[in-house]
Formats: structure tokens, sequence, C-alpha cells
């Protein structure tokens, strides 16, 4: 049931972040430097040059932590199956006015001063009442009509609009023709509906036994890598570290490039990327390349640990990388991946497993929440 990714590996500073489960916590000795930085100032123009990195060790053996058991309830399993459901769903024309929930497929042209702007104007938009797709007042007034009825809706557009700055604060006009009415059903969970959607479940007991799994494994996956962050950041806080500004930079650009090119999947430039995360371009640079110095910080102190302890890379640990990003052969792996990088990764998670396995780990009781 656990889906992996395969990804293309660009570097192994990028994948540092499933050893911390890209948790974004600092360690103590970083938090502190953070809240030193002036107002307005991003880390890299208030940091000086540094050639050449240096580390000086502290205690990395015996780390207390602790850690939570976890426990699933039925009350998430039903959540969890509710959702299958959820997506399971279909939309039925139905002969009635619309509702909040119901899909309707509508024609529409957006006018400013009787004049159509740009992207406001659309035929056979299939719009779910109640999603929030739209502007304010869109959506709600739609709700009432029926198929084949037009509503002109007289709405102003937020400000700011980040879509659109130059209809930020604009009152515009939507004419809107309403083509049909959709309303969501739900199926039934039965043994023929888990057969149809998940035959390697195939009944309804076998779907929840899995699921509660499915969601014991996550919880312990959460649980495991704020383990790992606990850890890191403790021998972090121990020890002296440096960071070369060419390392930071390095992994920066690799962290900007990869946020990039996740805004450039959904058609998105970084500052618009940035603001549907809740800050603008430069606050998210500044974020990345405090992430930056962390990864650098990481890697530094795992292969500082790894020469010291004598710990190397085996085909045997290759192959555990391969399949930990889902690949079905160390061979297919290495034919998207660069070995060095490989086996820099593998080096790393052998020595944080390392470090997992000379910690002091207490087991309490408690729990965390199921992963979205």
């Amino acid at each position: 049931m656990r889906k992996f990714l395969k990804v293309g590996l660009c570097g192994a500073a990028a994948l540092m972040m499933f050893a911390t489960g890209c948790s974004g916590q600092k360690s103590a000795k970083d938090a502190s430097q953070a809240e030193s930085t002036a107002e307005g100032e991003t880390p890299a123009e208030t940091e000086e040059y540094v050639a050449e990195g240096s580390i000086t060790l502290g205690e990395y053996k015996g780390i207390p932590v602790t850690v939570t058991e976890p426990t699933v309830t039925d009350e998430e399993v039903d959540a969890q199956i509710q959702q299958l459901l959820n997506s399971s769903a279909e939309y039925l024309e139905v002969d009635r006015e619309a509702q909040l929930g119901d899909q309707v497929n509508i024609d529409y042209k957006g006018m400013k001063d009787g004049v159509a702007f740009d992207g406001g104007t659309a035929e056979g938009y299939d719009l779910v009442l109640g999603s929030n797709s739209f502007i304010d007042g869109f959506e709600s007034g739609l709700v009432g009509a029926k198929k084949g009825e037009e509503v002109t809706l007289n709405l102003t557009f937020p400000d700011p609009y980040q879509n659109n700055p130059d209809l930020a604060g604009q009152a515009v006009v939507f004419e809107v023709k309403v083509n049909n009415v959709k309303e969501k059903t739900v199926p039934e969970l039965t043994d023929d509906f888990v057969a149809k959607v998940s035959p390697e479940d195939g009944t309804v007991e076998k779907l929840r036994e899995n699921m509660k799994a499915f969601i014991l494994e996550q919880k312990q996956y959460q649980i495991d890598n704020q383990r790992n962050t606990d850890i890191l950041n403790a021998v972090i806080d121990k020890s002296e570290i440096v960071c070369a500004t060419d390392d930071v930079d390095k992994n920066y650009e690799t962290q900007v490039q990869y946020y990039t090119n996740q805004a450039s999947m959904y058609g998105l430039d970084l500052a618009t990327y940035a603001s549907l995360m809740g800050m603008d371009e430069e606050g998210l640079k500044s974020e990345l390349r405090n992430v930056a110095r962390d990864m650098t910080k990481q890697e530094m102190l795992l292969k500082e640990i790894a020469s010291r302890e004598n710990i190397t890379v085996t085909d045997e640990d290759r192959e555990a990388l391969a399949e930990r990003y889902g690949y079905d052969s160390l061979e297919s792996f290495l034919e998207t991946a660069d070995k060095e990088i490989v086996d820099d990764t593998a080096l790393m998670q052998k020595t944080l497993d390392f470090l997992v396995e000379n910690a002091e780990i207490t087991v309490a009781k408690g729990d965390v929440a199921p992963a979205s």
C-alpha cells in the first residue's frame, strides 16, 4: 500500500532531507544564530565568506533521545477509509437547484467596465460549489441556480490578488450560464466496492486491517524521522562546525532549483509559488539558505563520524538505498543517479544508522498525528 517515488539524484545534499524528515527544526545553536540575523537581511548578506570548512566533533555516542510508541484508533482508520470512499465518489446529474457540494458545469465571462478581461472567460467548466476555487461570492452566487439558467454576479476581486495584480480590488461582472447540476454520490463500503478499488484487500475486513497497518507504518516513519533529527541536532550542538561558503552555495542552488522546478510543474514562477506558501520570494530564498546551511552541517558531521569510525559503503548499502528510493535493482538506480552521489548518500545514511544504534533511546507512551 505504501508508495515510493523514483527520484533523480541531483546531489547528496538534496537527499539528506530524508534523514531528518524535512522537519525544518534547527539545532539550538542554529536557532540562536537565526534570531541574531538582522530583520530584512538574508543569511547570505550577513555571513562572511569562508573558503574552507572545519569541524571539531563533540560527543556523538550515547545521545539521549525520547521517542513515542505509535498507536492507531478505529476513528483514524474510519477517516482514511472515508477519504477512499470520497475519492471514488461520482457526480450524477440532478434536476434541482444547485447546492453547496454540487458540481455545476458552467460557461462564464468576466468583464471590467464592460470589457472582458484576460483569464476571465471559459466554457464547459466543472466547478464544485464550496471548493473556494473562485473569488468570494462567485460560488455562493450560483447556489439556487438550475440547469439552463443565466446568473449575473457583481463581485470585487480581493486586494492583493497575486494571480493578476491589475484586478486587485477591482469591481467586475461575471455572466454565468449553468449547463447542468450534478450531485456528489459517495459509494457504500462493501466487499464488492473493496474488490473493485483495492483487489489486493478484497474485503472490508482486510481493508481495515491493512489500512491500520499503513497508518501505523506512516506514524513510525514520522517518529523515526523526528528521532533522527533530534540526534543530529544534539551532535551538532555538541560540535563546532564552520561551513565552507561554496558548499552552502551549492546546496542552496540545489534547493532553489528544486522549488523552481516544482513551481514550473504548476505553471508558476518562484515568486507566485512562494506566495502560496505564505511568503515572498526573498523570504523563501532566505529560508532555503538556512536549509542549505543545515544540510551542509549534516553532511560534514556524518562524513567526519564515518571517517573516525571507519564506516564504508558496500554493495549491500547501495542496494538498500536503491530500494529506499523505489528502484527494483541497483543497476536501474545507477542508470539515473551518479555513483559518487549514491555512495555519498549511502555513507551518510549508514552513519546516521550508526548514531541511532549508539543512542540511548527511551520509549514513552504517546502518539503522533497520522500523516496526511
